[in-house]
């Protein structure tokens, strides 16, 4: 665990507001690019993107000397796949789909060495193989962010619980799986979904505990969900942002051709 994952868990107990993206290449190149572009975090998804370990560790050594903090959302509720990314240096795990108290004491647990949980140990690279042993273990458990993604209505109606659950730092949200559960996917405005993210984003605010909505919307639709309370803010990930510039660039050069043609 970095110093840098201490100061982001710090201005996120003062409730500043922090920005970041996903990663879901598994390319150092592209994380490099991402470490370097000023965001405070990053979330390398290794639920929905193409990564394998050796991926994994090779992209979390990309943010060596970068004040970015690289965190892991990993492929399930799993102590094992936990265990991994924070042996390999992510500074913050984000477990997918909570939707209960005894799943978000299992998510903690699984972050924390004993006594305060029951994370198995073997931090190689985390504690720089072995050389920062000592410091690395006293301050692991303190250091970690922990993230809760609620994305399911059992979730939503279990929140005051989920969110009670001493060691969560951060409650987001999945909207799309959210809108699922309820069969009405990517049905974002429908009532069910924006109540039920209302009601979790006002549950994290009345602990103090930042909220984040999970994805990014239209900026109109962003400004709404900040001024609710999410402050743990997603500006997108590495395959749409370079969608939407490249998209952009194409158009804006073809509008200039038309108009010197013309």
């Amino acid at each position: 665990m970095s110093e840098r994952s201490s100061k982001l868990k710090n201005r996120l107990r003062t409730g500043e507001t922090t920005f970041g993206a996903g990663l879901t290449v598994a390319n150092p190149v592209i994380a490099e690019i991402m470490a370097g572009a000023g965001f405070d975090w990053v979330l390398i998804d290794t639920e929905h993107g193409g990564f394998g370990d050796e991926g994994l560790q090779t992209c979390l050594i990309a943010f060596n000397g970068s004040p970015t903090v690289p965190m892991v959302r990993v492929g399930w509720n799993d102590a094992v796949m936990i265990k991994r990314a924070l042996d390999m240096g992510a500074d913050g795990i984000l477990i997918p789909m909570v939707s209960s108290a005894a799943e978000a004491r299992a998510a903690v647990s699984a972050c924390k060495y004993p006594p305060d949980g029951t994370r198995g140990f073997g931090p190689r690279r985390a504690s720089d193989y072995g050389r920062k042993i000592d410091s690395y273990v006293a301050q692991a458990n303190s250091s970690v962010i922990v993230i809760v993604q609620i994305e399911h209505v059992n979730g939503v109606a279990d929140i005051e619980n989920i969110l009670d659950v001493p060691g969560i730092d951060v409650a987001c949200l999945g909207p799309t799986d959210l809108s699922g559960s309820a069969n009405i996917l990517r049905q974002f405005n429908h009532p069910t979904v924006v109540d039920g993210m209302t009601r979790v984003i006002n549950a994290a605010r009345a602990r103090q505990m930042p909220a984040s909505i999970g994805i990014t919307f239209p900026d109109a639709e962003m400004a709404k969900w900040y001024s609710a309370g999410a402050n743990f803010i997603f500006c997108g990930d590495d395959v749409s942002l370079l969608a939407a510039q490249t998209s952009k660039v194409l158009a804006n050069m073809r509008q200039m051709a038309s108009g010197k043609t013309g």
